[in-house]
């Protein structure tokens, strides 16, 4: 599954419809168990659906990459001992997650993204190559 930002934002919006903890909390440094709880969950989402790496996850949520793998493997313990705040809503929101990329208009929303992503590697390229042909008129 491909990480976009409606897909980011489903996950947020998720965790505070269920959780009551938004996205500022979620990267903030308060360690409330609740707020810890919503911040693990995302974290392995976002690791577990979509493979991120450990590093990037960190940047999303303000935190070392190092606290990110330590929230990984703490919710995987939890997951058998508290399934209803760990393992049910992970479950929950893949499900949703498929099934908001099987909709045509979760297809299109994807296609979007893509577009604005390539529409901006196009603008640095063309820039990278006016700056490099600048430079060649320059030398000659």
């Amino acid at each position: 599954m491909k990480f976009t930002d409606t897909k980011n934002k489903f996950i947020l919006d998720y965790i505070e419809d269920k959780m009551g903890v938004s996205a500022d909390k979620i990267k903030s440094r308060v360690r409330l168990r609740e707020i810890v709880d919503a911040r693990r969950l995302y974290m392995y989402v976002l690791r577990e659906a979509f493979g991120i790496p450990f590093m990037k996850i960190g940047q999303l949520t303000n935190n070392h990459h190092s606290t990110v793998i330590a929230n990984y493997k703490r919710f995987e313990d939890f997951s058998e001992i508290y399934p209803k705040i760990t393992s049910l809503p992970y479950k929950d929101i893949c499900f949703q997650l498929d099934m908001m990329s099987n909709t045509i208009d979760g297809q299109v929303n994807d296609l979007k993204e893509q577009v604005i992503l390539i529409n901006q590697k196009i603008d640095k390229l063309l820039t990278i190559k006016q700056l490099t042909n600048g430079r060649k008129k320059l030398h000659s």
